[in-house]
Formats: structure tokens, C-alpha cells, sequence
């Protein structure tokens, strides 16, 4: 396989619901004898679901003005997380996970992208559990009745408390505790991204064959993206002056990827519910491709699908912030940001 180039499709980043993923799972003692009225109780319930169960379903995917009708199938077996997303559409996308590694099918441009991805719930992913710090920043309302699809639900809301962050809202089933409609809102309380469940069913199992991409990749291109390997000291340290209210060093710490004239950095920082991920590399390399395979604005903020960005550049770096959170709060993280003398001491390490 080649290695993959600038302008290869990018593979799905989906939103806070439909994550390549960074979700964490808090499973409370006793969640199923929980209060029927605890919001916390359900949203702890439905991240369980969503880690341990297997399920198979047909949800409309909407952002913006553009809507698209994906099927989802994911299984757990011994632990094992393998998942197809399918789009429905028209296009043939399709993408397919088994454990850490990520497959993307794009007949339109006749390419195959192979990539690894940390471990995570998968394609479509629940809140986090809510710490105190979560809870400083966040103010999680419910639980109301409802029903989506004929289905009786329950509605959570996490509205922000700030202006720094956006807030949700989980339609989360009765009897399935599955998120059958999740939205993410602005702060006037429009409606950035949503998804919806058209149907979906939970088997006791899932045959292997459904869990394989049916496109014909006769004569694509197949592109491989390998994660970096560095040695301690080639990286560069950066450290945060100062962050919005309740955002702190997520963990991973610096990550290295590859770009002359030295590796680059990834940085990630989260309140506990929204996560913003820094790109930092030379500002004497072109900046980053966008999906449609033209350049990305070399400074100020710019608007990536359900996510916020913004591009600056200090010292000979460009620093790129980019987060499911409103312009205000990328800018504020990537203009805080400054190097440190002293190299990394070693890939994943952590910094204050």
C-alpha cells in the first residue's frame, strides 16, 4: 500500500454522537435500580449499552442543510469492537473498524484509506460520565417523556453554562436505553447536528458477513496511514497560558506526526463533554488540505462541517485548533499556546 497524500478523503468525523472516538464510560453501582427520574442514571445506562451491547439500525444523519441516511452495524464479541457504516445514499461510502483500525471506502475517488484509531465505543458514541468538574461547566437537565419513531423515551438535556461550549440533547430509549435521536445545539439554541434512528434492533448476534464492506475495489488506489514513531527529544514541548473556564490537558498528552521541517504536534483538551484537538506544525509547509481537496485558510477561524477551527501562527509554527465548540473557544485555546524551551521528554508525555 502507498502511503496516504494530502488530498486522501478524510475518514468520518461525525460529530459528538458519531465519534472516531474519544468517549469515556462511567458505569455507576446499582444503574439499574437508579432513580427513574436521575438524568445522570440514564445517560450512565445508555453509555453502557452503547459499550457492551450489539445493535443494528438506520439513522439519518443531519448537518446543516445536508441529510444522509446511513445503516450502522456494530458488534461486541469477547470484547472485540468491529462496525460497518454504510451510506445509503447514493455515494457507496462505506467504512468499517475492527478494534484499532479503520477502513474507508470512497468509490467516488476510487480509494481505499487504512488507518488506526484509539479504542473507542465506535461510530456512534454517548456523553462521558460527569465529574464535578463536568458539572461546573455543564447543567444536565430531565427527565422528560417522549417519543421518537413510536418509540417511548426519555429526554436529557445538557445545556452549557458558559458561552464557551455548546450544549446536547439525548433521546434515549425506555426499554433499549439505546440514543435513538441526539442533537447538538448553538448557544441561541439552533441546531448544529442531528441524528435520528429510522429503526434499530439489538440481535444476540451478528454474522461476519455483514460485518464486511460489499464495494468493488478493483483497481483503487489503497492508501495507508501509518501512525509516526519519534525518539524522545524530537518533539516540541508547548504549554497553555491560559484556557476557557473548565478545559484542561486531555490525556495523550503530545502525539507526533510527521511534516518537515520537524515532526508536528498534536495537542487535545476537554471540559469533560467537548474536546478540541491543536495541530501544530512549520508555518513554511502548505497548511492543511480540506476535504475537497482544496487548502485550508493559512490564518483566522473557518467552519469544518459541525466543528469550529482556527488558524494561527507564532514563532514560525501554525497552530490549528479544531472542536465541536463555539469560534470563540478555539481561538481562545490556540492563541494561548506557547513553546517550552526544554524537548519532550518522550512521545505521549504530559506537560501542566
Amino acid at each position: 500500500m502507498r502511503a496516504a497524500n494530502a488530498k486522501a478523503p478524510c475518514l468520518p468525523r461525525l460529530g459528538r454522537f458519531l465519534l472516531a472516538g474519544i468517549v469515556a464510560v462511567c458505569v455507576l453501582p446499582g444503574l439499574a435500580l437508579a432513580a427513574a427520574d436521575d438524568p445522570l442514571a440514564w445517560v450512565g445506562r445508555m453509555n453502557q449499552v452503547l459499550a457492551d451491547r450489539n445493535y443494528d439500525g438506520v439513522f439519518v444523519h443531519q448537518l446543516g442543510q445536508h441529510r444522509e441516511t446511513m445503516r450502522i452495524i456494530h458488534r461486541i464479541q469477547d470484547g472485540h469492537l468491529t462496525e460497518r457504516l454504510v451510506s445509503t445514499d447514493g455515494s457507496g461510502r462505506e467504512f468499517v473498524r475492527d478494534g484499532n483500525e479503520l477502513i474507508g471506502y470512497f468509490p467516488d475517488h476510487r480509494i481505499v484509506v487504512v488507518e488506526k484509531r484509539p479504542r473507542s465505543l465506535g461510530f456512534i458514541g454517548g456523553l462521558p460520565g460527569f465529574d464535578g468538574a463536568s458539572q461546573a461547566n455543564y447543567d444536565v437537565q430531565g427527565v422528560e417523556r417522549s417519543r421518537v419513531q413510536g418509540r417511548p423515551t426519555r429526554v436529557i438535556t445538557v445545556a452549557p453554562r458558559d458561552t464557551f461550549r455548546y450544549g446536547y440533547r439525548l433521546w434515549i430509549d425506555e426499554k433499549t436505553f439505546m440514543p435513538v435521536k441526539t442533537q447538538l445545539s448553538s448557544l441561541s439554541g439552533e441546531i448544529i447536528e442531528q441524528i435520528t434512528f429510522a429503526s434499530v434492533t439489538m440481535p444476540a448476534r451478528i454474522e461476519d458477513d455483514l460485518l464486511k464492506a460489499e464495494v468493488n475495489t478493483e483497481g483503487f488506489r489503497w492508501l495507508r496511514r501509518e501512525p509516526p514513531t519519534f525518539k524522545p527529544g524530537e518533539l516540541q514541548a508547548w504549554s497553555a497560558q491560559s484556557l476557557p473556564p473548565g478545559f484542561r490537558r486531555g490525556a495523550g498528552g503530545v502525539v507526533g506526526l510527521p511534516g518537515p521541517p520537524k515532526p508536528s504536534s498534536h495537542l487535545v483538551f476537554t471540559d469533560g463533554l467537548a474536546t478540541v484537538s491543536v495541530f501544530i506544525e512549520s508555518a513554511g509547509t502548505p497548511p492543511a488540505i480540506s476535504r475537497n481537496g482544496t487548502p485550508r485558510k493559512a490564518q483566522g477561524p473557518a467552519q469544518l462541517g459541525a466543528a469550529s477551527a482556527y488558524t494561527t501562527v507564532f514563532e514560525g509554527f501554525r497552530l490549528t485548533a479544531v472542536g465541536e465548540v463555539p469560534p470563540a473557544t478555539v481561538k481562545a485555546i490556540a492563541e494561548s499556546l506557547r513553546p517550552v524551551a526544554e524537548p519532550v521528554p518522550a512521545p505521549g508525555a504530559l506537560r501542566p
